[in-house]
């Protein structure tokens, strides 16, 4: 059996606050990295609700691999991460192998498996559950891109913890894809996203942005 490396959510918080940010992100991918507070709430939730623990985790657009880190923590089986952007998965995979320096933490590494393809491509199926902060598509060319994400993860997930930018036509949109492919919505709650001034566009030193979390669950697997 796996180990469970944190006791609550706050100590959540705090490990996965000791992740580097990955230092260059690419505005083309909306590589907005998911805040600490935010990862440990979506994580806490899914350990909470039975997704977690012992289970088999794909992370979605993973980046540097924060929301799998914390899967990790929380003791899943398995996490396989994401990513069409090579370079920030490499950055993920040298962040885990420091982790070695700390004896209860290396063994955390041959639990992790790091996947470089567009997720259209991905071909994985019948996995536990999807964690994800997918692109909010608001930069010109990638609009839609969150549906994109979210499709894939009802096609090869039997539950889903993910977040996205909120609009007014945001619920319908998730509500008729999730009915189409045998979800029902479990949980929804509106947060704030900060995004601190990291690209020449940005003229903020920080924006809020109001987002969704959801929860979905395949109608067979209600129970968790």
């Amino acid at each position: 059996m796996v180990e469970i490396l944190v006791s609550d959510k706050k100590g959540l918080e705090l490990m996965l606050e000791s992740i580097p940010r990955y230092p260059f992100p690419r505005r083309e991918l909306e590589q907005y990295e998911t805040p600490a507070h935010i990862a440990a709430h979506m994580l806490w939730h899914a350990f909470m609700n039975g997704d977690l623990y012992n289970r088999v985790v794909v992370d979605l657009g993973c980046g540097s691999g924060k929301l799998s880190f914390g899967s990790l923590l929380l003791g899943a089986q398995r996490v396989i991460c994401v990513d069409i952007d090579d370079s920030c998965l490499e950055y993920g995979r040298k962040i885990m192998v420091k982790l070695k320096d700390y004896e209860k933490l290396a063994s955390l590494l041959h639990r992790i498996i790091y996947i470089t393809v567009d997720v259209n491509d991905l071909l994985i199926r019948d996995v536990d559950t999807v964690v994800m902060n997918p692109p909010f598509g608001v930069i010109p060319g990638n609009r839609g891109a969150d549906m994109v994400f979210l499709r894939k993860a009802l096609q090869i997930a039997n539950n889903i913890y993910t977040i996205h930018k909120y609009s007014r036509g945001l619920e319908n949109l998730i509500q008729e894809m999730s009915s189409q492919l045998g979800f029902n919505i479990a949980y929804r709650e509106t947060l704030y996203f900060p995004i601190p001034m990291m690209y020449v566009t940005h003229r903020r030193k920080i924006y809020r942005v109001k987002i969704v979390f959801y929860v979905l669950k395949k109608e067979s697997d209600k129970s968790g």
